[in-house]
């Protein structure tokens, strides 16, 4: 198993072998310190090299589970029922240690997407080109490549740093980046959050430059990097970029918000759309009893309930209220609350969506109202208000309190989808991390609103230091 970046990044080196998208090119390894140059040879190769990296996204330590159930268990819209199988048990007591084997997956898992996208970077950019039509084809693999490990970059900052506004320029301990693959044994130490931010801009950059799909199912196109580009800027606070990228996205990547009458369809129909990007789960790729299907399922673990915190503000015809089904757990709560917006549950996990159309009219309006724009913010907030309950009233806050009101429009639309501690914390909010019998009131700023540095880190890497503080 891999257990630090130095072993990640040493251990990794092979890129080329001849397998299909959901199968694990990372565990496939017939020879060791074979160059990127050597590896990727062709087309081929390189497209094998980036199905090997999207598939490390399915994983049940990444956006398979872990990415989208942390955030919510460490807040309000997620508690652990009272009979539960023990998964992130310490996340829902807020006790979370250097040694928790979910923070160590989240580690290990995205920084395996980084170095194998850098890998499959500098291969593709090593390639010899024999026609303009393969010139556009190892543009567009590369370019996802970059978005990729923008993508993985973005997701660990959130994680394992305090936020871009943590400090006055963002110089506060971040997560170490990694850009470039190397033979040899490195020990790479910690970036500043600002440096994580610049990679991740950078990547993002390339990404632009060089994809040309504006439509592939399953994969970074140019619209999916812009929603991510939006995201990112947006928890940097550079809202004249957030703006931009969102309506972009909003006005020219010809998506439309799914009806009300279809909202349940949303989770269940493949590349709808409002789907920005999505992780494809085939048969093949089904994760079972990892999967975030079976977590959710009440035929499956259940482990995680809906709180009735978040169940009552919801209109009773909100729409929303489709992925949330009432019922009784065997041996336990009576009255549950389940997450239905993954339905095919234990059968085989959904596709899971990433980036998608509501999340980037709530970006734009939280930049919109965060910049004094509050008409513009109310008429992007209302669109969402309305596809969930037909004939909503538009907001009639200002200023602090239309925030407010837009973060609670989020907490409502995007629930369980793994944003709402990030949510918080940016905006430099208290918590309540709401249990099942219990309810624990975690002020801002707090040392435990992001993971500690995993303890198998620690010991591998002297040059990591120091932990984060409060573990």
């Amino acid at each position: 198993m891999i257990r630090n970046i130095k072993h990640t990044i040493t251990s990794l080196l092979l890129i080329t072998c001849m397998v299909s998208c959901s199968s694990d090119f990372l565990d496939i390894e017939p020879e060791q310190n074979v160059s990127a140059e050597q590896a990727i040879t062709d087309v081929n190769t390189l497209q094998t090299a980036i199905n090997g990296v999207y598939s490390k996204l399915q994983s049940s330590d990444y956006y398979g589970r872990s990415m989208y159930v942390i955030p919510e268990l460490m807040a309000d819209n997620l508690a652990l029922s009272i009979r539960n199988t023990g998964r992130y048990l310490d996340y829902d007591g807020f006790v979370v240690s250097e040694e928790d084997t979910f923070a160590d997956g989240l580690w290990n898992t995205l920084y395996e997407v980084i170095v194998n996208a850098s890998k499959a970077i500098e291969g593709g950019e090593k390639l010899e080109i024999v026609s303009g039509e393969q010139q556009e084809q190892i543009n567009q693999l590369v370019g996802e490549a970059y978005a990729l490990r923008a993508l993985a970059h973005f997701d660990l900052v959130r994680l394992f740093a305090q936020p871009y506004n943590y400090t006055p320029d963002a110089d506060h301990p971040g997560i170490p980046v990694i850009n470039r693959s190397e033979d040899n044994e490195i020990s790479p130490a910690r970036n500043t959050v600002k440096e994580v931010y610049e990679q991740v801009n950078t990547d993002l950059a390339k990404a632009l430059e060089k994809i040309t799909a504006d439509k592939k199912n399953g994969r970074f196109t140019s619209y999916a990097v812009k929603a991510l580009a939006a995201r990112s800027y947006l928890y940097q606070e550079d809202y004249t970029n957030a703006i931009k990228y969102s309506t972009e996205v909003i006005d020219n990547g010809g998506f439309s918000l799914a009806g009300n009458e279809n909202y349940p369809d949303l989770w269940a129909e493949e590349f709808n759309s409002e789907s920005i990007f999505e992780i494809v789960n085939t048969v093949a790729d089904n994760a079972g009893t990892n999967g975030l299907g079976h977590y959710f399922d009440p035929g499956g673990y259940a482990d995680a309930l809906v709180t009735t915190d978040l169940f009552n503000l919801y209109d009773s015809n909100d729409a929303r209220l489709g992925a949330i089904k009432k019922g009784s757990k065997t041996g336990a709560e009576e009255n549950a609350l389940f997450v239905y917006k993954f339905p095919r549950g234990t059968s085989r996990d959904d596709n899971v969506r990433i980036l998608r159309l509501a999340e980037q009219f709530l970006i734009r309006a939280e930049a919109y109202a965060k910049t004094g724009k509050d008409a513009e913010a109310r008429a992007d907030l209302l669109k969402v208000m309305e596809r969930a309950t037909p004939g909503a009233s538009a907001a009639g806050e200002s200023g602090d309190a239309l925030v407010d009101r837009i973060l609670l429009e989020r907490r409502k639309e995007l629930a369980f989808e793994g944003h709402r501690l990030f949510d918080l914390n940016r905006n430099k909010k208290d918590v309540r991390i709401i249990q099942s019998e219990n309810i624990i009131e975690a002020p801002y700023p707090n040392d435990k609103f992001i993971l500690p540095i995993p303890l198998n880190e620690l010991n591998a890497n002297p040059d990591i230091a120091p932990q984060n503080p409060g573990y």
